[in-house]
């Protein structure tokens, strides 16, 4: 949400600080497989006693799973399933009040956005040319510590966000603030799974949310903040299980305030591999 842009550009660090102390507990992290690479689990986050957040994860082996990029005209996700039949469906990053990526969105040779932004701190990248066992199918390049040359980039889709949460050092990369909203976040983790992570509430900030995730036992090396609030949606659609988050119904209150309050001009869409 284009609106959020600037509240989170004062939640950026210049330089890393550690997590403090985790005073969250969470339930058990149960795994139910929904497709062949694919797993989904919920978790709720408990403080002092009571339920204060409701997380839901999907495990994304991309060994069975491709992922594609979707920019265009601003849809419901509901849309944007019907038109792509993806399995799992999110958000994308911030927009533009005329519906253009704030940070650059590579969907095979087509680029969307600005080539540079300096607020862009991590890059989801997926399906590199080629075979080549040196490459990751998916991963999250660190704009900081090695900024990309988009011309030379191997992979087919990208995707530009902010902050990075979480760094392949452990390190939080955002700055403590009372900013708290519904939060889509994708990460990568130790054995090479991509991680999405949506809250079905508005109680994190991101700079708790990145506590709670470093304190997790999810093993995540690098976490990248989506877009949030109205706009942070997860969706998905397999043989086994369904899941639309926030509800339709939730969605449908939204718009009686606000007709576009869920339209997204662009999604990450997950697939399972043919190849």
């Amino acid at each position: 949400m284009f609106g959020i842009f600037l509240l989170v550009l004062l939640c950026l660090l210049p330089n890393p600080v550690s997590a403090q102390a985790q005073e969250l507990h969470h339930t058990t992290v149960s795994w139910q497989e929904i497709g062949k690479g694919l797993s989904f689990s919920r978790l709720d986050v408990i403080e002092k006693g009571d339920v204060v957040e409701s997380l839901s994860l999907v495990r994304i082996d991309p060994n069975y799973n491709s992922f594609r990029l979707f920019h265009g005209k601003a849809r419901r996700m509901s849309e944007w399933r019907d038109l792509t039949q993806a399995a799992v469906l999110i958000n994308g990053s911030y927009y533009t009040p005329n519906g253009q990526p704030c940070g650059l969105v590579k969907i095979d040779d087509k680029l969307y956005g600005p080539l540079r932004n300096s607020a862009m701190r991590g890059m989801f990248v997926a399906e590199p040319r080629g075979v080549s066992p040196d490459l990751p199918r998916a991963t999250i390049l660190d704009l900081t510590a090695a900024p990309v040359n988009i011309q030379k980039l191997p992979w087919t889709q990208g995707l530009m966000s902010f902050p990075l949460l979480l760094d392949s050092q452990g390190r939080i990369r955002v700055r403590s603030s009372n900013q708290s909203a519904q939060r889509t976040v994708i990460c990568t983790d130790r054995k090479g799974n991509i991680l999405i992570l949506h809250s079905a509430g508005d109680y994190f900030s991101l700079y708790e949310l990145a506590k709670f995730l470093k304190a997790s036992p999810l093993e995540i090396d690098l976490a990248l903040n989506l877009d949030g609030g109205s706009k942070a949606q997860l969706l998905i659609h397999t043989s086994r299980f369904t899941l639309a988050s926030p509800s339709f119904l939730e969605q449908s209150a939204r718009e009686l305030f606000d007709a576009e309050a869920s339209l997204l001009p662009t999604v990450i869409g997950v697939f399972p591999r043919e190849d």
